[in-house]
């Protein structure tokens, strides 16, 4: 059987709006796109294109997994991220565009970065938050030349994605992967000697969910969050396990390093932000920023 992109877009429309897809237009016409390998203005302007037998077939198989609510990104293989594009699977946690404030931040603070700092940032998935700041300091403050970026995470698997969207963009070669926890393989390694007595910026967006997602799974809003990996968002009891093993581990920094200045900026759930400051309450100061909804969203902690 084949048809058209305006038959073709019509059934799909009707399908994902039946599963409660809130996007249910935008994205069949992106995954129209994607069947197709052309642009979704393309297909808007020539509805009358036709769709062969296997592009039919494609295009329908994405539409059903979609209709499960499999999330768009892990059908597409990108998302975007800081207005670049990322490789991602099943295997990292798809970029949320709340997270880029942390880009903000840090290009807002650039001028406070000494000319020897490093930045790590830990938990990195896909390595979208790492690697944009590769590109971003790169652009605003290129007489950084000891700059020294970092990434971690516990999942060998988001490892490799990390690496392959940093060969991608070009950067793979300016920042060091670690396979370990958090901090855990940055203070093992041979470079915190070497490094002792630069500023330390540590980026983070770590699982901050509690360990009950069944209410929030049950939302037609929320129902892709069981496709992706629940170590990216399994923050244990309360959604704060690995906040606070973060915390001991800086405490250990800084009896190694008492003169090291380390900067947090963490993404933290809606909720947190009282907590947080609890938590790091040794840190010298504590400033919780808000999302665009009005959420607390990010924590930024200096020691």
């Amino acid at each position: 059987m084949t048809y058209s992109c305006k038959i073709a877009l019509a059934k799909a429309y009707k399908k994902l709006y039946k599963s409660n897809i809130n996007s249910a237009s935008l994205d069949a016409e992106l995954l129209l796109s994607f069947t197709l390998k052309k642009s979704r203005e393309h297909i808007l302007a020539h509805p009358e294109i036709k769709l062969n037998e296997r592009q039919v077939k494609k295009f329908n198989d994405l539409i059903a997994q979609r209709a499960k609510h499999v999330p768009l990104a892990y059908l597409t293989k990108e998302k975007e991220f800081y207005g670049r594009k990322f490789y991602v699977d099943e295997r990292v946690l798809v970029p949320r565009p709340e997270t880029e404030i942390i880009i903000d931040e840090l290009r807002m603070r650039n001028y406070e970065l000494g000319m020897n700092a490093n930045i790590i940032d830990i938990g990195t998935g896909s390595g979208c938050i790492i690697i944009t700041l590769a590109k971003e300091l790169n652009i605003l403050h290129s007489k950084i030349c000891n700059l020294q970026l970092f990434a971690t995470d516990i999942s060998q698997d988001a490892l490799a994605v990390a690496k392959k969207n940093a060969r991608m963009h070009g950067v793979d070669k300016k920042i060091k992967f670690l396979h370990g926890n958090l901090l855990e393989p940055f203070i093992k390694s041979l470079g915190v000697t070497r490094c002792a007595l630069r500023d330390l910026v540590v980026t983070a967006n770590l699982p901050y969910l509690d360990s009950d997602m069944k209410n929030l799974l049950k939302s037609s809003n929320s129902q892709a969050l069981k496709y992706e990996p629940r170590l990216a968002l399994d923050g244990g009891a309360d959604g704060l396990n690995l906040y606070r093993e973060l915390s001991d581990q800086v405490k250990q920094l800084i009896k190694l390093f008492p003169k090291l200045k380390i900067t947090l900026l963490c993404e933290i759930g809606e909720t947190h932000g009282e907590e947080i400051k609890k938590i790091f309450s040794f840190a010298k100061n504590v400033e919780i920023k808000k999302d665009l909804a009005g959420l607390d969203r990010i924590s930024v902690i200096k020691f």
